[in-house]
């Protein structure tokens, strides 16, 4: 693998950010930070069945990163990574079936853009066509069955079966002519503070702008969130500012922000050192939504690495529920769809160990000229129906409003 020469980056960077959204197989974007990453062609793509999920993408990333030869290189290749939310899921979706239960690419290119800062670095490989995807059958649960498995989890958790789970919905969206690079741009622009990627398979197409990162490691320190308990913004700033009140002082909406920051604590305590987790929550706010916010720093244990606190730590109770075996096996008796990648993690890695993973979520599968929309809401004891229905039809708003503009 070599650096591209500053003409090189030049060519490319004069292209056009849609255009490298275009030609992308993988693309990363925090838009408030100033980073934009584009990985092109594919040098190295390793697949995994439906019946596997993250644990044998990490084999593949870790024995990829043996691999390579990266010691006279300035400029260090990203390695991509995604899974599956449930690989041991009863449902099978064909529109998922390109992606299998997870993937591992490495692009043949890959631009980096940092503030005004641009780069890249170049390995073997090729640029294969885009494929034709097949086309998305139909199988989405209506309101009215989705308000049953609500009420059926609550009568569950209040019989003690389990504490919390995340039920989720899909909608589909026609594009009407619009491109996931168009609907890349949207999000970029739309959710600033989110991680904006995408990943190519096939000719299927699954983005997102995911507000909840999963685990991020940067000279050995750790960066993990709870991000959990929500409210819808606000018409004016009077209401906006009535909403976070209330959601700062709902007894649910604490109790299960405060059951992912538990959780988080107890999953990674083995592998993080020095935790430091503020003593109350704040408010993140993002376009159409807002969340209790915890943020929980660290530094990585001897002998850990992003991947292995990747791997414990999901499914989080913000995605999945707790305890989490009780949670997946309501979420497989109840939910009646395949979550495909949905919630599930997607990030990068590199030779030092540094690397993002988020919480697939907010997101969408594009393909055959429709997309697929995904959007859940944790149930608790106290949850109705009505109320986690509009919080699900909430999230899926926000990708419609994008989709469709």
């Amino acid at each position: 693998m070599t650096p591209l020469s500053p003409a090189t980056v030049a060519w490319y960077r004069a292209r056009g950010e849609r255009w490298l959204r275009e030609h992308a197989a993988v693309t990363w974007e925090r838009p408030s930070r100033g980073l934009h990453v584009f990985g092109l062609g594919v040098a190295v793509r390793i697949a995994g069945p439906r019946g596997e999920g993250f644990a044998a993408a990490r084999n593949a990333v870790t024995d990829l990163l043996q691999r390579l030869d990266v010691a006279s290189t300035a400029v260090r290749p990203l390695i991509f990574a995604g899974a599956s939310f449930d690989p041991g899921a009863p449902h099978r979706d064909p529109l998922w079936d390109v992606f299998g239960g997870w993937q591992v690419l490495l692009p043949a290119i890959t631009i980096i853009r940092e503030g005004d800062r641009w780069s890249g670095i170049a390995c073997a490989g090729d640029f294969p066509l885009p494929q034709e995807a097949p086309a998305s059958p139909a199988g989405e649960a209506d309101r009215e069955t989705l308000a049953g498995a609500i009420a059926e989890a609550v009568r569950e958790i209040r019989a003690g079966r389990y504490e919390k789970v995340v039920l989720a919905g899909s909608r589909s969206a026609p594009l009407g002519g619009v491109t996931p690079a168009d609907v890349l741009a949207r999000l970029a622009a739309a959710f600033p503070t989110c991680c904006v990627f995408s990943f190519r398979a096939g000719g299927s197409t699954w983005l997102g702008a995911s507000p909840e990162p999963l685990a991020g490691v940067s000279a050995g320190r750790v960066e993990l969130v709870s991000l959990a308990g929500s409210r819808r913004r606000g018409a004016s700033p009077d209401l906006d500012r009535q909403l976070e009140l209330d959601l700062l002082g709902s007894p649910k909406e604490r109790w299960e922000h405060r059951l992912v920051v538990e959780a988080i604590l107890r999953e990674a305590g083995e592998l993080v050192s020095g935790l430091h987790v503020p003593p109350e929550p704040s408010v993140m706010k993002l376009a159409n939504i807002q969340h209790l916010y915890t943020p929980i720093t660290g530094r990585l244990a001897p002998g850990a690495g992003l991947l292995d606190l990747v791997e414990r730590l999901h499914p989080t109770p913000a995605v999945g529920g707790w305890p989490r075996p009780a949670a997946l096996d309501a979420i497989r008796r109840l939910e009646g769809m395949d979550r495909g990648w949905y919630a599930g993690p997607i990030g990068w890695v590199d030779p030092a160990g540094d690397g993002e993973f988020v919480v697939g979520l907010r997101t969408a599968l594009l393909s055959s000229g429709a997309a697929r929309l995904y959007a859940g809401a944790g149930i608790v004891d106290d949850s109705t129906p009505h109320a986690e229905l509009d919080e699900i039809e909430s999230k899926l708003d926000a990708l419609r409003g994008v989709i469709a503009r």
